[in-house]
C-alpha cells in the first residue's frame, strides 16, 4: 500500500512539473497593432443652394491597396508593410470617406455615397496609383509620403465620360517613424483631395438639388 501511495505521489509530482513546463513554454501574446485614422483638417461649411451633387463610388486600384496596412517602399517599386501599425479601415473606404469629408469644406459640392440613394447627375471614380511612404534616402532617413490618384467624372445616366484628372502629392516625413509617416501621408492626401475638389469645381456639371 505504501509503495502504491509513493508511486501515485511521484506521478502527481511529475504531472505538476510537466504542466508547469508547458505553461512556461507558451509564447507571449503578440503586441496589438496601433491603429491610425486619416484626419481631415478644416471645418464644414454650408452648402450653396445650387451646389453640385457628386456620387463618390468606392475607389479602386491594384490589389495591394485593398488593405489596412501602412505601406512602405524602399525604392518606389517594392512594397512592404509597417510593423505593428495599420489604418482604421481598408484604403479604398478610408479614401472615399476622406474625399467626402473634404467636400464638406466647399459650398459648391455635395458628396454622397451610393448607399445613400441620393439622386446625382454626376459620378466620380477615384483610382489609387500610389499611397505609400518611400524610403528614397535609405531606411534610416525620413521617407517621402507619396499619394497619386486618377479621378474620372462620368454622367450618371448614360456613363458618358465628362473628364479625367491625375493629381500627385509628395511630402517628406519629419523622421523615420510610423507616427511621422502617418502625419506626412495625411498632409499629402489632404493636398491631393483639395486639388481634386478644385478640379471638379471647374467642370460644367449639372447644378441644383
Amino acid at each position: 500500500m505504501t509503495l502504491r501511495l509513493n508511486a501515485l505521489t511521484a506521478l502527481m509530482a511529475l504531472a505538476v512539473m510537466l504542466l508547469a513546463g508547458c505553461v512556461s513554454l507558451l509564447p507571449d501574446p503578440a503586441p496589438s497593432k496601433t491603429v491610425y485614422r486619416l484626419l481631415t483638417p478644416g471645418s464644414r461649411v454650408a452648402n450653396a443652394p445650387d451646389a453640385v451633387i457628386v456620387r463618390i463610388d468606392r475607389p479602386g486600384g491594384q490589389n495591394v491597396f485593398e488593405t489596412k496596412d501602412i505601406l512602405v517602399s524602399p525604392d518606389g517599386r517594392q512594397i512592404s508593410m509597417a510593423a505593428q501599425a495599420q489604418w482604421v479601415e481598408v484604403l479604398p473606404l478610408m479614401l472615399q470617406e476622406s474625399l467626402l469629408d473634404h467636400m464638406t469644406q466647399t459650398p459648391n459640392l455635395i458628396g454622397v455615397v451610393p448607399s445613400s440613394n441620393s439622386r446625382s447627375d454626376t459620378r466620380l471614380y477615384l483610382t489609387i496609383k500610389n499611397f505609400e511612404a518611400q524610403f528614397d534616402n535609405g531606411e534610416e532617413s525620413a521617407p517621402l509620403a507619396v499619394v497619386k490618384y486618377t479621378v474620372t467624372l462620368v454622367n450618371a445616366s448614360d456613363r458618358k465620360l465628362i473628364d479625367s484628372y491625375t493629381t500627385q502629392q509628395s511630402l517628406r516625413a519629419d523622421q523615420a517613424s510610423v507616427s511621422s509617416i502617418v502625419m506626412a501621408m495625411e498632409r499629402a492626401n489632404s493636398a491631393a483631395m483639395r486639388d481634386i475638389i478644385k478640379w471638379v469645381e471647374t467642370q460644367n456639371l449639372p447644378r441644383g438639388r
